[in-house]
């Protein structure tokens, strides 16, 4: 496969509307309801009030950190060093301006940490606990994903610099990857960011 052909079917993996074609089990067109967000946040808020609801929720979030991590997996096996960056990038931008959607998407913090268990799965549990603990701790998703998303290029240097070994060797350009991913979900979380500062983010 060419580095053309992996962009491609990274960026069309991502552009698959997990949360909208799951949502529209209960009926419910997800761009339409809530904050019209196609990510698991919105899915949870909307068709999770009940326990079918939570199910295509908790769905929602596996099926975008999958085809995150998909997209990395194939890349992985192409011989380039720059492949499982450019897949990351692709998949990512996909899911935030999906190909299906005419360039509307969701903010890319599932696929983003499916990356990142993609990339190097044991460094990618590492990212996601910050996410996990955040979200339990304080039920506002917008501050998951922002500490977890902070952290995840300094756990990747960290990492590769503390644990010299062949398994902790990342491929080419995973932290400027990493970079790029937490700079587009700050972007992507501005009016969180906003509604934090001014103490008005909802909680799940």
């Amino acid at each position: 496969m060419s580095i053309g052909e992996l962009l491609a079917l990274s960026y069309l993996l991502g552009s698959i509307p997990t949360g909208l074609l799951l949502a529209r089990i209960k009926g419910i067109d997800i761009r339409k309801s809530g904050s019209g967000n196609i990510g698991f946040t919105n899915v949870m808020r909307v068709a999770g009030k009940d326990r079918s609801g939570k199910v295509i929720g908790f769905l929602t979030l596996a099926g975008d950190m999958g085809k995150g991590a998909l997209a990395v997996r194939i890349a992985l096996h192409q011989g380039s060093p720059w492949a499982p960056a450019l897949a990351g990038i692709a998949v990512f931008l996909g899911h935030i301006f999906s190909f299906w959607l005419r360039g509307r998407g969701g903010k890319g913090v599932a696929t983003g940490l499916g990356v990142s268990l993609g990339i190097n799965p044991a460094l990618g549990i590492l990212i996601c606990l910050p996410w996990l603990l955040l979200f339990i701790a304080t039920r506002i998703s917008s501050i998951a994903a922002l500490g977890s998303f902070a952290l995840m290029p300094l756990l990747a240097f960290l990492w590769q610099t503390f644990l010299p070994s062949p398994t902790s060797i990342l491929p080419a350009h995973t932290i400027e990857l990493y970079a790029a991913m937490t700079v587009l979900v700050f972007f992507r979380h501005r009016e969180n960011i906003s509604r934090l500062i001014q103490g008005q983010e909802g909680r799940i």
